[in-house]
């Protein structure tokens, strides 16, 4: 297990270091405002779609879309109930309605692909990786829909009044539309031709780093006051690293007490992770408090360098 643990850590602590670029290019000047503007465009609109295409279509087979239905039944009920208590919390008196949507579905969702899927191989092989995609499926479904939407309303200061093709377009972003039509490819029996496949690979594969790099770009324009632990961080960090992996808990002792050991396992880790990266790209991109998304983002990166090796003591203190 410290072999893995150890592991673990350098695929985090490699992940941050892409951040940091990011940070010192914003930091020197290197980057200026235009170009910081165009890394949320560039990746919602370019690079993730072909990204969340890919992956559907080369993971999954038609009859395995029924289990991946029915094993997101846990994945789905733990992000919106941690959803629906961050809603809560966010609505309280005094609250700051730019970070309302940044808060609620920064809680419940995780960072599933680019630090999940590299984190869950290296604690228990290549045999988690359909449940990783079970999670997956279950987070990218939410963010994408309810979850993006959410967001959406805090660049429009919290108002629910939206014209319907604001809605529209919440709804059926290019990272939702593309992960669709994987799954219709899927159910109509149709194969990509492999060129297609490769390009998308190719575009796709540019996610990861052009949005850490954001991320850190959006950490060097934070002022100082933004740096500072305030309520709203805590109650983000509380939803990421409490809340959503006792959630998973919870729910899988009362509906699947006959769960699949490292299914469960899966489940509790893609429940701790950090924050989605896109988190802090779709609060740039919706124009509400980017700079504290970006913090929240970062800070929970680098403390799944710490959470990460206690999920797995936590495991063996439970006998799992």
């Amino acid at each position: 297990m410290g072999t893995a643990i150890l592991q673990t850590a350098e695929s985090v602590a490699g992940l941050y270091l892409i951040g940091l670029l990011g940070f010192v290019l914003s930091a020197t000047g290197f980057v200026g405002e235009e170009a910081k503007k165009l890394f949320p465009r560039l990746v919602t609109q370019v690079t993730l779609p072909p990204l969340l295409f890919v992956s559907v279509v080369t993971a999954f087979t038609r009859s395995e879309l029924g289990q991946l239905i029915y094993g997101s039944v846990i994945p789905v009920c733990s992000i919106l109930a941690v959803f629906g208590l961050m809603s809560l919390y966010v609505r309280r008196p005094g609250g700051r309605p730019e970070r309302r949507g940044v808060v609620s579905v920064g809680s419940a969702t995780s960072n599933t692909i680019f630090i999940g899927l590299p984190v869950n191989i290296a604690l228990f092989g290549d045999v988690a990786v359909p449940y990783v995609l079970l999670y997956f499926f279950a987070n990218t479904t939410f963010f994408w829909t309810l979850g993006n939407y959410t967001l959406s309303l805090d660049g429009a200061g919290g108002r629910t009044d939206l014209k319907r093709d604001l809605i529209f377009k919440a709804l059926l972003s290019p990272p939702l539309l593309g992960f669709l039509t994987g799954i219709a490819l899927i159910l109509a029996g149709v194969q990509p031709p492999r060129f297609v496949l490769d390009s998308a690979r190719l575009v796709g594969g540019m996610t990861s780093p052009l949005a850490l790099l954001y991320i850190g770009m959006a950490l060097s324009d934070s002022s100082l006051a933004s740096l500072k632990p305030d309520l709203d961080l805590a109650m983000l960090l509380a939803g990421r690293f409490v809340f959503s992996p006792l959630a998973v808990f919870v729910l899988a002792q009362l509906l699947f007490p006959s769960l699949p050991p490292l299914m469960l396992k899966v489940f509790l880790v893609q429940s701790s992770l950090p924050c989605a990266a896109t988190l802090a790209l779709m609060a740039a991109y919706h124009g509400s408090d980017a700079s504290f998304a970006g913090v929240g983002v970062s800070l929970s990166t680098v403390l799944s360098l710490l959470t990460i090796p206690g999920i797995m003591l936590l495991f063996g203190w439970l006998g799992m």
